[in-house]
């Protein structure tokens, strides 16, 4: 049996799935509360919307391979951090921090690693906070920690980010030096609308 079916099998068996499920299904509850709890402070919506996936056995096998890692689950559960992922969109920059803050302040939740890649866009002009969080998931006496990824980014983020991944998504296209070229400068604009809009709101907020 090949590695890549082997932990196919071991990532979908019923126990393991469920506990990436369920770490999922506690974080986002937990952002639904911190999500109520900032609109009623701020008297409008932060969250735009959520969405979250368990890495497919076949991304998880390509990611092990890339990084020079044997292609066993036991590789795959110790190593990789974004096996459970979470994205929160919000309407507007400077609330991805507070929504930040507000996960770090979480008695229950460890933050274990965190990239701001907003302050420090990658080379491509990609924006977002990623942090990985250590999720409490019990079932009879046993308590097991499991790892997920949460990217918190703008609307104006999110919407370079999706059609950055449409537009490069064929290898040879983000390999064209003018391919890169522009969708940075998109990237640079998309930001710069994004603050825009974020002193739009600074201004009507204190009307």
């Amino acid at each position: 049996m090949s590695p890549e079916r082997q932990l196919k099998e071991q990532i979908e068996t019923p126990m393991v799935w469920l506990r990436y499920a369920c770490a999922i299904d506690v974080m986002q509850a937990k952002l639904r509360l911190i999500n109520a709890d900032l609109t009623e402070r701020k008297n409008r919506q932060v969250i735009r919307n959520m969405s979250a996936r368990i890495k497919s056995p076949d991304s998880i096998v390509k990611k092990l391979i890339r990084k020079g890692r044997e292609a066993t689950f036991r590789a795959a559960a110790d190593t990789l951090n974004d096996i459970a992922g979470i994205r929160v969109v919000c309407y507007f920059s400077d609330d991805i921090y507070q929504v930040a803050e507000m996960i770090r302040k979480q008695k229950d939740i460890r933050v274990l690693k965190e990239k701001d890649y907003i302050k420090h866009p990658k080379k491509s002009g990609y924006q977002s906070l990623h942090l990985i969080v250590g999720v409490p998931v019990a079932y009879l006496e046993e308590t097991e920690e499991i790892r997920v990824e949460i990217q918190i980014r703008s609307f104006a983020m999110d919407y370079w980010a999706e059609l950055d991944t449409q537009m490069c998504y064929k290898k040879d296209a983000g390999k064209m030096e003018n391919v890169g070229l522009e969708i940075k400068t998109y990237s640079d604009l998309i930001a710069g609308v994004d603050g825009q809009m974020l002193e739009l709101r600074r201004k009507i907020d204190n009307m």
